[in-house]
């Protein structure tokens, strides 16, 4: 392994991390796990937020291993061809099919079968157009009249908070494309940095946080792995890849975690993990043929929401889960054959229409302004 680089393993797979599709898939199980045992349990049970401090649960490790990941593997094709059509089109057919039918979905079939409320009223229910609103990812968690057995109204779907802000990371992506700074690398990590700093501020200054808005908080607590991911693959070139420095990641981050120091450590260490990860060839990579892991984050709550909502009287979080995953994954499998492949097969004629009007309307205001 001396002398192997993060470059030179991507070219050793053809440009093609074997084991990203297992990462993304065990990270979407992770989350599913996480509420689960949150359904029984409630979200402070989690044993690594304890272990933590408080600083980060199994939710939110899955969560920012599904950024450092997009930080990756986005950013390489944009810097080479330089198309920001592309990859916007690209990103959207990746984000929007999918979620569009499982936000619609939940409307149109969970929201009637779990309502207290009359169908009439249901549907004419206000509510209904803000969770709606969810397909463009304004998150919205209640459906009108779906309450927990206890009356509380109950989160639909609690996974789709982070789209939001994964579509904003894209945009600063293409926005970087856009300003040159991804041509460059140094400006790629004085970008980092500048997120790795006001990430380090917010969370050991909370008056400074409380001062900001939250969504931009939240924003930064996010995209700084994001940023890292990015600046992992403009300087793959030079960083090793190496199972001792992984492994050496691995237990600086843990010593971190447990003494309090997360914050510091985990967006230098974890990318770095993952990425290795997506890099090396992985157990069980023949039972993985699919990417199941978007369909799987996305559809995993709404079932457990149903579950807690009809079957109260389960106490077993690991029977919960048990179903959950055997609804979930087969839902998962369809919306991958029948809406995330067949979506992004059109990704280039998509671009290409989108390409061609907007060269029609630019074409058409010069001569306009000539006029």
């Amino acid at each position: 392994m001396s002398g192997r680089t993060l470059e030179s393993r991507l070219a050793e797979t053809g440009f093609v991390g074997p084991g990203f599709d297992e990462v993304r898939l065990a990270a979407a199980t992770t989350v599913l796990l996480h509420h689960a045992h949150g359904s029984i349990y409630g979200a402070k049970a989690d044993l690594l937020l304890t272990f933590s401090g408080g600083f980060l649960h199994f939710g939110l490790l899955a969560v920012l291993v599904f950024f450092a990941i997009s930080g990756f593997l986005v950013a390489p094709g944009l810097v080479r061809s330089g198309k920001v059509i592309d990859y916007a089109t690209s990103r959207a057919l990746r984000i929007f099919p999918a979620l569009i039918v499982v936000v619609i979905s939940s409307v149109i079939v969970l929201g009637p079968i779990l309502t207290t409320l009359p169908l009439q009223r249901y549907f004419s229910d206000p509510g209904l157009r803000l969770y709606a609103k969810n397909v463009l990812t304004l998150t919205y968690d209640f459906l009108p009249g779906v309450q927990l057995p206890d009356g509380h109204p109950a989160i639909v779907n609690g996974a789709l908070w982070t789209l939001h802000f994964e579509v904003l990371s894209y945009i600063a992506l293409a926005v970087m494309s856009v300003v040159g700074v991804l041509a460059r690398p140094r400006l790629v990590l004085v970008v980092f940095l500048v997120a790795y700093v006001l990430y380090e501020a917010n969370g050991i200054f909370p008056a400074l946080a409380e001062r900001l808005p939250g969504r931009f908080v939240t924003f930064i607590s996010l995209f700084v792995y994001f940023a890292s991911g990015v600046a992992l693959s403009t300087f793959r070139r030079t960083i090793p890849y190496s199972a001792p420095l992984a492994g050496f990641a691995f237990l600086i981050l843990l010593a971190s975690l447990a003494y309090g120091a997360g914050i510091v450590a985990a967006p230098l260490c974890l990318p770095y993990l993952v990425v290795f990860a997506g890099l090396s060839t992985l157990p069980g990579r023949s039972f993985v043929r699919r990417d199941l892991s978007y369909g799987v984050y996305l559809i995993h709550a709404p079932v457990l929401c149903c579950l807690s909502i009809m079957y109260p009287g389960i106490h077993s979080w690991q029977f919960v889960a048990l179903v959950a995953m055997m609804v979930t994954l087969p839902l998962s499998y369809l919306s991958s054959v029948l809406v995330e492949q067949p979506a992004l097969t059109r990704k280039k004629i998509i671009a290409g229409w989108i390409g061609g009007r907007l060269h029609l309307i630019q074409s058409t205001m010069v001569r306009l302004v000539r006029v």
